[in-house]
């Protein structure tokens, strides 16, 4: 009897709580999201006067308390310009997991934000990819507020200063000098290969016909050799040797940025989950065992046989290694706040010099133009055997002046600035320390037909600045989708010479450590892209002209949504 009680109970349990049919489930989850869509587009309706002050309107929603979010994390560019020509606001605000951000689309008003004082000197977003990306157990983001902010503001203030900036432009040209000529080395063995050359570059010889040719994985290849040098500079010749797979690690960790940024955990049936958190734990082992290393070093203490040798890593990171003793983090707790370093430096560089040569090598007139910019500051050249004597050819050779390529190819640089327009789309975020009223100028009004409008926005709300969105605004830029570097170009009335023209893209600086687009950035891009187009000749697999991939989001530049498979050729 008492069994057959218990049994008639777990059933009836069963029947009331889980007994609710697929449909059932479907029906109620269509009626919450059209009711949120409803309630929360009536709200953004409600008029106000153009002429006074208003609050900012909230952009309706469909999803409760995720909101805006999986629009926003899927392609935050698209979202941005859809949700503002919607909106026909310079400001609206959007909703993301219980949050209110208000989003700031017009120029003159993203001045005044980069103006105004933040009530936190943290960035919750960027504690957020510290901790999620990165591996940052708190042990970093925990520290008394100032000396945290300390530890940001050396690194920036080193990867700003003019010294640093051309001891580091000297170093990496000349790695690219001896290096460029062997960017691939058609070489069949895999032993007899660059470091660069293996793995996913994908480098491989035909079995017949021309054996000055041979095909890659460009963006592998790019990605593998920007990784060698720029590792070589900051880290150190000994480094680069003993951790050679380095940068394919950390290009699949950029690769699952976006799904390690919002939490999703190591078990979730997802596969950029699972090789997302594999590629951080094996970057973050590396730099415990560097950073063991490196702070033996620095007491006089033999750090092995492994890293013996560390005085060529840069100022940079052995100032970096010292701040991290005085605040008395572990090795471990030390790797995140180097992965992330190293990581906001060379992933971005990375992907802006493959988006520029991409360009390139598929506009074959703007190509040439580049080439005959260059010539005089950057020349391939290679000996003949009679000039030897031997009964070989010598390997060819580099000579690059990355400072008279700064000062005299405007076209170059103008390719840069609109590589940077087009590719990369980071956004700003700010917590206000105080009230803010944002007003917009007669000028930008005008691309509306209204009259200008002023915002007022709270102490203590969130700001979003959104780069990407500004960089494809038909009101700003004509034909915002093409690629056209000539809009930088501008006459110098002084001189009556052209120059290339950053403003239009500035002051946006959205790297960890605000170091994304700032000279050291841009002499290396610079440095790598007129090495690559003065020495090589790339040309597609299949067809006549290179096709630039399509996009897909990460922190700071887009990553190519394909591999480019590409044929290359030395063009001495």
């Amino acid at each position: 009897m008492e069994r057959y009680e218990a049994l008639s109970l777990i059933q009836t349990v069963r029947e009331k709580y889980f007994g609710i049919s697929w449909s059932t489930v479907f029906a109620v989850v269509v009626f919450v999201c059209l009711t949120t869509r409803i309630i929360s587009g009536l709200r953004s309706r409600r008029e106000q006067d153009p002429s006074k002050s208003q609050t900012v309107r909230l952009a309706p929603y469909w999803f409760p308390w995720i909101g805006h979010g999986p629009a926003f994390l899927w392609n935050h560019v698209t979202f941005f310009t859809r949700t503002r020509v919607s909106m026909n606001e310079p400001v609206f605000g959007i909703y993301i997991r219980g949050v209110k951000y208000n989003v700031v689309a017009s120029p003159s008003m993203m001045k005044t934000v980069f103006s105004v004082k933040t009530a936190t000197p943290r960035n919750q977003v960027l504690d957020q990819a510290l901790q999620n990306v990165f591996g940052d157990r708190s042990l970093i983001r925990n520290l008394d507020l100032d000396r945290n902010q300390g530890l940001s503001d050396k690194a920036t203030t080193i990867l700003n200063e003019k010294a640093f900036v051309t001891e580091a432009s000297s170093t990496i040209t000349r790695l690219v000098q001896r290096d460029m000529p062997n960017l691939v080395s058609f070489c069949r063995s895999i032993v007899d290969q660059c470091p660069w050359e293996r793995g996913i570059s994908g480098v491989e010889m035909p079995d017949e016909g021309d054996q000055t040719v041979c095909e890659a994985n460009l963006f592998a290849l790019v990605s593998n050799f920007i990784g060698h040098i720029t590792s070589t500079f900051l880290m150190g010749g000994t480094f680069v040797e003993n951790f050679p797979n380095l940068s394919e690690d950390l290009g699949r960790l950029d690769d699952c940025f976006v799904t390690l940024f919002v939490g999703t955990p190591r078990w979730a049936p997802h596969p950029a989950a699972s090789a997302g958190h594999a590629a951080s734990d094996r970057l973050r082992h590396i730099f415990s065992v560097f950073h063991r290393a490196l702070t033996a070093w620095d007491d006089g203490i033999d750090p092995g046989i492994e890293l013996r040798d560390l005085d060529d890593v840069s100022e940079l990171v052995k100032d970096r290694m010292r701040t991290f003793r005085k605040l008395e983090l572990s090795p471990g707790a030390s790797a995140a706040g180097h992965l992330s370093l190293y990581y906001d430096l060379i992933e971005h560089t990375t992907k802006i010099t493959f988006w520029t040569i991409t360009h390139l090598f598929a506009e074959p007139s703007l190509l040439e133009q580049v080439r005959k910019e260059i010539a005089s500051y950057v020349m391939a050249s290679r000996l003949t055997r009679e000039e030897t004597g031997f009964p070989f050819d010598e390997p060819p050779r580099l000579s690059l002046d990355i400072e008279k390529v700064l000062t005299s190819c405007p076209l170059l640089k103008a390719c840069y600035y609109e590589t940077v327009r087009l590719h990369s789309a980071g956004i700003s975020f700010k917590k206000l320390a105080s009230d803010v009223t944002l007003s917009e100028s007669a000028e930008e009004a005008a691309y509306g037909l209204t009259e200008p409008r002023t915002y007022k926005i709270a102490k203590g709300e969130d700001i979003i600045v959104p780069h990407g969105e500004y960089y494809h605004d038909a009101r700003y830029f004509s034909n915002p989708e093409q690629y056209d570097p000539l809009r930088f170009l501008v006459t110098d009335p002084a001189t009556g010479k052209q120059r290339a023209d950053q403003s239009i893209i500035a002051p946006f600086a959205d790297g960890l450590y605000g170091s994304t687009n700032n000279g050291l950035i841009e002499r290396a891009i610079l440095t790598f892209t007129a090495g690559i187009v003065a020495l090589w000749d790339i040309e597609p697999t299949s067809g006549k002209i290179l096709s630039v991939p399509g996009h897909k989001t990460s922190w700071g530049a887009f990553r190519p949504t394909k591999e480019l498979r590409v044929r290359m050729k030395l063009r001495v």
